[in-house]
């Protein structure tokens, strides 16, 4: 079940969360979710799922895919920014009970909307983090073009490679071994 959150839109300048926070029509576009529990999950990074749950007053990153190098890094900028805004208790990041997840504890503060104004930086720190991640898609394609459709400059015809007496690496006349040249090597002759 999707749910909509209509938080944030056009910031200007001076204008602080907590009062961004309280407006009234301001609107923030995220790929958010709200799980059987109450939590928030924000799927709109490509490496990182970033949960919000307001019971706890907690943010949770887990990673998307396993496989890559890149999640700690993603989860790093995400909590530096919201431990620079004030979001987070810096003290209480740490890694979470599952494989390659980090948490942090939204302190409590009962006269702000602090669940919103976590919601709020997340979204701005999305689109700090848009063009890196477009940037990456783009130069992702443009290889798979390369190799799949490769320019008539940078590709041969099959059938159009030259001939030559010797090609490669592996020479009839050089005796190997299972593992690479052997001790003694001879040339047959």
């Amino acid at each position: 079940m999707a749910i909509t959150v209509k938080i944030g839109a056009a910031v200007d300048d001076g204008v602080s969360d907590a009062e961004l926070a309280q407006t009234l029509g301001i609107k923030v576009r995220l790929d958010i979710r709200k799980s059987l529990d109450g939590s928030l999950i924000i799927s709109d990074h490509p490496d990182i799922d970033i949960v919000v749950v307001p019971q706890k007053n907690k943010i949770l990153t887990l990673a998307k895919e396993l496989k890559s190098g890149v999640v700690y890094g993603a989860q790093n900028r995400l909590f530096d920014f919201l431990q620079s805004r004030g979001v987070i208790d810096p003290t209480s990041i740490l890694g979470g009970s599952v494989y390659a997840s980090l948490e942090a504890s939204i302190p409590e503060a009962p006269e702000l909307p602090t669940i919103k104004i976590a919601i709020l930086n997340i979204a701005k720190w999305l689109d700090e983090e848009r063009p890196a991640s477009e940037f990456i898609e783009n130069y992702e394609e443009e290889v798979v073009d390369d190799y799949t459709d490769p320019d008539k400059e940078y590709s041969t015809e099959l059938g159009q490679v030259s001939q030559a007496s010797t090609k490669g690496s592996i020479r009839p006349s050089l005796t190997r071994g299972p593992y690479g040249l052997s001790l003694y090597n001879y040339y047959g002759y």
